[in-house]
């Protein structure tokens, strides 16, 4: 294939193409089956290839219809029944047909558990999953910043493969340090240790001089374990005084 015929393709392609479905995505599709909408004005509503929704739309079918309705004729078949039967249930054939773990149903399960602050072991039934399972979906879900956050808020099972994870990342915090870099000081280059990232973001604002301004003061602070190479590092920013 020619450089001119493959960006002709990039150019052309949906923006959204390959992009992983959204439970809105979900609602938007099936609500335009359910209302005639053609199959092009679909695609173009979800800027996806009309071959990714006959595709989609298939494993919204019954398991045993995965073998003997082509893709083609996918959306046919799902508009067919949508409008005939009133118990069809479209998300649960997608956790069928693709394993799915998570759908709509359960991220409500778990966005009303962290807000009651439930119980994880209450979650854990609920969902049908693992701890770790239900920690990774919360932080991806933007509720918790990190498995700590979860056990702090949920508790876990005592000995159990998150309260593990959770000892682990404890122990490395205890056993990290903060390397503060400033650069664009009056007096060059400051590089100093801190015990912890707030001593560290305190020691910069200390060192800054208020007047200096913004665009030539860049510092870093990174967390470092014995033994490792790589950890969090994060850009401060530094906000100069304004006098009137």
């Amino acid at each position: 294939m020619s450089t001119d015929s493959q960006n002709s393709q990039a150019e052309s392609a949906p923006h959204r193409s390959g992009a992983a479905w959204s439970p809105q995505d979900s609602a938007t599709l099936l609500d335009g089956l359910r209302n005639g909408v053609p199959l092009d004005d679909l695609a173009e509503t979800l800027q996806r290839t009309t071959g990714a929704i006959q595709a989609r739309c298939k494993k919204m079918l019954p398991p045993e219809l995965q073998t003997t309705v082509q893709r083609a004729d996918a959306d046919l078949k799902l508009r067919h029944l949508l409008a005939t039967d009133p118990d069809f249930d479209a998300e649960a054939n997608l956790d069928h047909n693709t394993a799915r773990t998570w759908n709509p149903t359960r991220d409500e399960i778990l966005t009303q558990g962290w807000r009651d602050r439930r119980p994880l072991a209450e979650l854990v039934t609920a969902v049908s999953t693992s701890e770790i399972a239900i920690a990774g979906r919360l932080i991806r879900l933007g509720m918790a910043a990190n498995s700590l956050a979860v056990v702090e808020r949920l508790g876990c099972a005592p000995g159990g493969a998150l309260d593990l994870r959770c000892r682990m990342m404890r122990d490395r915090a205890a056993a990290s340090v903060w390397v503060l870099v400033v650069d664009g000081l009056p007096d060059g280059r400051h590089v100093s240790l801190h015990a912890s990232r707030s001593d560290a973001g305190d020691h910069f604002v200390t060192i800054t001089p208020d007047s200096a301004p913004a665009e030539t003061v860049t510092a870093t602070v990174a967390e470092r374990a014995l033994g490792s190479p790589h950890g969090t590092v994060e850009t401060l920013h530094h906000e100069p005084t304004t006098r009137s």
